[in-house]
């Protein structure tokens, strides 16, 4: 098996991350304001809040499990974890926000007895999901650090593989992106490009940096469910896992559409391009400006660089 080192050392000017290109996807001016204006507005929440905690905790609890013991994973205090890795969080945002609080007590107690229920679970079913004969944890949170288009090599893709497996059976690597969700994903969120894109690019570039064919990395989403529906005439199930299509077409399409983002937007001397960034006005309602009317007047369609 190759090594799952990411060894790109280029001196660059500019990364690029996913949650940027989505933004641009969403609207090209929003993505104007936080990255050419650098206007970015943070607005910490109790979801992203609790999202991170979860996140750290199942990984540190599968790094126990496949690094150490499953009899120690076991005897691990989840719940504990979790608060601890959650009131962490909170006081870096809280710094961030200058002392203003955004999460209620009662809130954050609700949120973390909800995260034990998840946790609970995922050990009571353990070997459902994380089989310790035929899999191998290869890393957790790997970085990504690869150029995107060959003309413009200073505009790097930078990220994090949230956990990469490999199945011994099947000789291929498994890239798994945690998400949080209140009940789970639907039909919609399934086919969302915007969700999906991320982990067909981390495909690609997974393939390219180690030389793995592609074919041999499977990707899927492991979305955790903090109030999933209840029917006392099915189990309830807490983790909801979602594999999308990612045949050599996907992946291409999601490349492509990443590389004309990287073309419409830097030089190739890695310069912003002096162009219109058009306004999405249907997609308002969760712009972190749309109550700032001297940054952003909601009416005007497209800006001057």
């Amino acid at each position: 098996m190759p090594k799952h080192v990411w060894g790109v050392n280029y001196a660059y000017q500019k990364s690029v991350s996913y949650s940027q290109y989505s933004i641009y996807k969403q609207c090209q001016y929003q993505w104007y304001l936080n990255y050419v204006k650098k206007l970015k507005i943070f607005k910490p929440s109790v979801y992203l809040t609790f999202g991170t905690a979860c996140h750290e905790t199942i990984q540190e609890w599968l790094r126990v499990m496949y690094e150490e013991s499953a009899k120690k994973a076991e005897d691990m205090d989840l719940g504990e974890l979790l608060k601890e890795r959650m009131y962490e969080n909170y006081k870096e945002s809280l710094a961030e926000q200058k002392g203003e609080h955004f999460i209620k007590p009662e809130e954050f107690k609700d949120f973390i007895q909800d995260g034990v229920t998840i946790l609970d679970f995922l050990k009571k079913k353990r070997s459902e999901y994380f089989n310790l004969k035929t899999t191998k944890l290869i890393g957790i949170e790997i970085p990504i650090e690869q150029y995107i288009v060959d003309d413009i090599p200073n505009v790097i893709m930078t990220g994090s593989i949230d956990l990469i497996f490999f199945n011994k059976n099947t000789e291929t690597y498994e890239i798994y992106d945690i998400k949080t969700s209140t009940k789970g994903w639907n039909d919609n969120d399934k086919k969302d490009k915007n969700k999906i894109s991320q982990l067909l690019l981390y495909k690609h570039f997974y393939s390219r940096a180690l030389n793995v064919p592609i074919d041999k990395i499977e990707v899927r989403f492991f979305i955790v469910k903090r109030r999933p529906w209840i029917s006392p005439d099915f189990p309830t199930k807490y983790v909801q896992e979602f594999i999308p299509a990612q045949g050599t077409k996907k992946v291409k399409d999601a490349v492509a559409d990443f590389e004309s983002f990287v073309k419409e937007s830097f030089t190739t001397d890695n310069k912003y391009i002096d162009r219109e960034y058009p306004k999405n006005l249907d997609g308002c309602k969760w712009c972190p400006f749309k109550d700032k009317p001297d940054i952003c007047d909601r009416k005007h369609k497209k800006v001057l660089l």
